[in-house]
């Protein structure tokens, strides 16, 4: 079951971006898949940690890109990257209480981010 589907006209013309990209699709799909066929959220927390854990890994990797070619809008576009990890990281951090809805609200939540993020902000650098 798939939340969101890469396409080619995502891409940033950079051949690693859009393969985290496209990564991050496919870890997004697969944690959303885990989530609407388990009643146990302990048995998706360890992916959903992976896959935050991957987006902090792409945000350093597209914020050193974005430095190289000389981005002017570095530091609005880092500040997106850091109000969207702190967000999670609150979210994250209410599932003490095992909520499977809390989870796959979740779920949505960064899938949504993500594909605006890559289509708006993220293509902002793409023709540089």
């Amino acid at each position: 079951m798939s939340l969101f589907e890469w396409k080619a006209e995502y891409s940033v013309n950079s051949i690693e971006l859009d393969s985290h990209h496209e990564r991050l699709f496919q870890m997004l799909n697969s944690v959303y898949g885990n989530v609407m066929g388990s009643k146990e959220v302990d048995s998706v927390l360890p992916k959903l940690d992976e896959l935050l854990a991957y987006t902090s890994y792409h945000f350093c990797t597209e914020e050193l890109y974005m430095r190289e070619i000389s981005f002017p809008g570095i530091h609005e576009h880092i500040a997106l990257h850091k109000e969207f990890t702190d967000t999670i990281r609150k979210l994250r951090a209410q599932y003490d209480d095992n909520d499977l809805e809390v989870t796959k609200e979740l779920i949505i939540v960064l899938g949504e981010w993500l594909l605006r993020h890559v289509l708006k902000e993220d293509k902002k650098y793409a023709d540089l």
